[in-house]
């Protein structure tokens, strides 16, 4: 019976409190849910996106592991983002820190590969399936990203979005991350009419040679980062080895278009040796780059990794004191190496030697430079470290070498811009390109 009076009390109190939230509401007008967040918010270079972190102690454990494999293994989190009062409200995820020599623990800045649980969001989230969130650690200018993947969206090869966000990692406030798409089948369906077979990523040091279309999609010279479970195999990349190895020249550079985009690929080389992705496809480590097959087994590159461009030397904080990329060279030496060489990659080195492909790459690289100019490059870079400079300058309060440092890479990456498009006309005169 007691019970029984308890339950009516408790009934009773709640449709008197609901009484009150209605009068309360009718008083002050309709409760206000708040928007949704859009992909056009998430990838909005203009404004900075408050991404909350939430990690179990379990999965902090993890990603601050000693030991290093256990760093890269996903485990459970939320995440919320907002903007200008729109939200996404709490996301079940999986996350992990990403990067090789850039692997940092939790509690130091690492970056983040986030995936949105498919319990939970078997859809993704706004058609996303995952985000990528870089800590720019090896970007002492915090910018080179953002302009690097504008111009390869400028002139026509397909590259991420980008977006900032302010990271809070359980209400603690981390800084400043930038937040890059990911080239995965999302990607690949916005960009691409044909559908997608097989997206890999290259392996640091790897090439297209033969034998490298070994292992699974876990293992080998190129990892399969999507289409394994509907193509378990590498046929279409055995394709590519095979036709990069055996064709001569005079057959090789006409024939290309049977196994790559040669138009998109050209003008991919072009834009790395431009920006000076030293990191990249064409430069002497041959690392950081997906490529994409469709149906047909036909490839388009696709770039990644970009913080390490415009010339950056990011171990000097001399304003000018730079490395600029050989726009043409079989050969080129790693700028932290003290002098050692390395080869570049291997269809770049066969296509600048080949005159017809040669010129297509210098016309290209014409085309990119006019491109800086056009999409106002130089501009758009000042803007976003004036954007981001409130973020950076709260993050390293208590460096102020390490915000010194990002105001010189800043000017530093700026100015190069237009030192490098100087650099290009000197090229196209010694080749006869007009």
């Amino acid at each position: 019976m007691a019970r029984l009076v308890e339950m009516k009390n408790l009934l009773r109190f709640s449709a008197a409190a609901g009484l009150a939230i209605a009068l309360v509401s009718g008083f002050f007008g309709p409760a206000q849910a708040a928007a949704p967040l859009s992909v056009a918010d998430i990838y909005n270079p203009l404004k900075i996106v408050r991404a909350d972190l939430n990690l179990p102690q379990s999965s902090i454990d993890s990603l601050d592991s000693l030991d290093k494999n256990q760093l890269t293994v996903y485990v459970p989190a939320t995440l919320s983002m907002s903007l200008d009062g729109k939200t996404s409200g709490s996301l079940d995820i999986k996350v992990r820190l990403k990067g090789s020599t850039s692997l940092y623990r939790l509690s130091e800045t690492p970056s983040f590969k986030i995936k949105f649980k498919k319990s939970s969001l078997p859809d993704g989230y706004l058609g996303l399936n995952r985000l990528t969130f870089n800590g720019l650690v090896q970007d002492s200018s915090k910018v080179h990203e953002y302009g690097a993947y504008a111009l390869f969206n400028a002139v026509g090869v397909p590259a991420p979005r980008t977006g900032w966000v302010k990271l809070y990692i359980n209400g603690v406030e981390r800084g400043l991350f930038a937040n890059i798409e990911q080239p995965d089948n999302t990607f690949m369906s916005r960009r691409f009419k044909d559908i997608t077979q097989h997206i890999y990523e290259g392996v640091h040091n790897q090439d297209f040679k033969l034998g490298n279309d070994n292992g699974d999609n876990l293992t080998g010279a190129f990892l399969v980062d999507y289409g394994w479970k509907a193509t378990p195999n590498k046929k279409d990349l055995t394709k590519v080895l095979n036709y990069q190895a055996d064709w001569e020249n005079k057959t090789w550079y006409p024939g290309l278009n049977a196994v790559f985009d040669r138009t998109e690929m050209i003008k991919f080389f072009a834009t790395e040796v431009f920006l000076g992705h030293w990191d990249g496809y064409t430069g002497p480590n041959i690392n950081n780059y997906f490529i994409r097959s469709n149906t047909r087994g036909k490839f388009s590159f696709i770039p990644w990794g970009v913080d390490q461009t415009f010339g950056e030397e990011r171990h000097s904080e001399v304003l000018g004191d730079t490395f600029n990329t050989p726009f043409i060279s079989d050969t080129m030496p790693h700028p932290w190496s003290g002098g050692r060489y390395g080869s570049r990659g291997a269809i770049y080195v066969k296509c600048i030697n080949y005159k017809p492909c040669r010129t297509e790459f210098l016309n290209d690289l014409k085309l990119v430079s006019l491109t800086a100019t056009k999409i106002q490059l130089a501009t758009k870079m000042r803007n976003a470290t004036k954007l981001i400079e409130p973020v950076i300058a709260n993050q390293f309060a208590s460096s102020p070498d390490t915000l010194k440092l990002a105001h010189n890479e800043q000017n530093r990456t700026i100015s190069w811009i237009a030192l490098r498009q100087k650099a290009v006309a000197t090229i196209l005169k010694k080749y006869g390109i007009k």
